[in-house]
């Protein structure tokens, strides 16, 4: 009877082994994938942000010739991002709810 129940306990104790190996994976297997959307988005953040001031570069450049001057495409383009930061800011809150509601769909798939 004695043996029975010792076997019991070595099967029980193995199982919560397995499980507990199985939990660290899992945990360890989320993070990964955490860790790695992140550092694409990085990735993909960096990789946007240089187009667009390449764009807005060649923009202010096109402007110049086409307003036959050497600084007033450049002033253009200054200002029409300054009005966009501007605007940017006066709209944090309502741009934080976005963010956080699309974050939790994006982390909510894994």
């Amino acid at each position: 009877m004695i043996e029975k129940i010792e076997e019991i306990r070595d099967y029980l104790y193995k199982y919560l082994e397995a499980r507990l190996d199985l939990f660290k994976t899992e945990a360890q297997e989320q993070i990964e994938n955490i860790v790695i959307q992140i550092i694409y988005l990085v990735v993909l953040l960096l990789l946007v942000s240089l187009t667009g001031i390449f764009v807005f570069i060649m923009l202010a450049v096109l402007l110049n010739e086409w307003l036959d001057s050497r600084y007033w495409g450049f002033a253009i383009v200054f200002g029409l991002l300054f009005i966009k930061t501007i605007v940017w800011i006066r709209a944090g809150g309502w741009v934080n709810n976005i963010v956080r509601r699309l974050l939790y769909h994006i982390f909510k798939k894994n």
